[in-house]
């Protein structure tokens, strides 16, 4: 039996799914099961992945009857797994040869930790590095107040979601799914990856072996960027999670939800509060406050007057 068992839950990833399955099928760690959860493409990934299947062992191939949606593919990897060891795959990222050996060392030196990972980037669609994450590193430790708080105050922006693509202890993802199961709400990757660090911690290696892509549809800036252009985030902080309209609420009761059973309730009900007072000023500034106010100011004198 192989000792990690790496989940790709794909649709429509004609593009780029090959490059990433090579990059995976190319790793110096070579003990594991790929197994590709087609959520019922309608463009050649199943011939390319049952391609992979038949001239690799290592690579299963299976298809939904119907689309479930991303999130319920996810979860059906997860069910899947019956290794030690588990990892999402997205069918566009790629790997250095050594993450997947790096990070199962790291949790074999290190036996107090159930999840590690390594330093991380972007790239675009030509696989040309766009952007640095050099604050994710910051986020290793075990659960603490500190690590905790760390994650909690650092920028949505700065790349801590990419926690969730991980290596994990295969009972350790078990567990946080029933904690928090990823669904489609804004943050769900963040959510997550706070359930990760305020339950186990995460252990990191600096050095850089994996590759985000952007390019896709949910990079809202693909259509003003030049190729290849570098990604410089100005004033991180102004960018974070939505207010108005409840989200905000819901943003927060369900990073609640993820550190059920821990210590941290408070900490995050605290740290969130606090950073939400800069997110109603930008929600409020990009609304053009003042000049809502001054209309309804002239409209109350007016009706004063008559």
């Amino acid at each position: 039996m192989a000792r990690v068992f790496i989940g790709m839950a794909v649709y429509n990833g004609e593009k780029t799914i090959k490059e990433t399955i090579d990059s995976l099928l190319n790793q110096t760690y070579t003990d594991f099961i790929l197994f590709i959860s087609d959520d019922a493409s309608t463009d050649k990934t199943p011939k390319i992945a049952k391609e992979y299947s038949v001239k690799d062992r290592r690579v299963r191939y299976h298809r939904q009857e119907k689309n479930t949606g991303m999130f319920p593919n996810m979860k059906f990897v997860v069910d899947k797994a019956d290794t030690d060891y588990f990892m999402w795959s997205d069918c566009d990222d790629l790997y250095e040869i050594d993450f997947i050996r790096t990070c199962i060392e790291l949790l074999e030196k290190n036996s107090a930790y159930s999840i590690a990972m390594t330093g991380a980037c972007n790239i675009d669609i030509q696989g040309r590095v766009i952007r640095y994450m050099p604050d994710v590193p910051y986020l290793s430790g075990k659960p603490t107040v500190l690590s905790v708080s760390r994650f909690l105050a650092q920028p949505e922006t700065l790349g801590k979601c990419i926690l969730m693509y991980s290596i994990f202890k295969t009972d350790a993802i078990k567990t946080l799914y029933k904690i928090y199961q990823q669904r489609s709400e804004w943050g769900t990757d963040y959510i997550f990856s706070l359930a990760m660090v305020s339950h186990y911690g995460v252990i990191i290696e600096s050095k850089l072996l994996f590759k985000k892509r952007m390019g896709g549809a949910s990079d809202s800036e693909r259509e003003t960027r030049a190729p290849g252009e570098m990604i410089i985030i100005k004033n991180p902080k102004n960018r974070m999670f939505p207010v108005g309209g409840g989200r905000f609420k819901r943003f927060l009761n369900s990073n609640l939800e993820a550190v059920e059973g821990t210590p941290y309730k408070f900490l995050v009900l605290f740290i969130l509060c606090i950073r939400s007072i800069r997110a109603w000023f930008l929600f409020l500034k990009n609304r053009n406050y003042k000049k809502r106010f001054n209309k309804i100011t002239s409209i109350f004198i007016r009706s004063r007057k008559k």
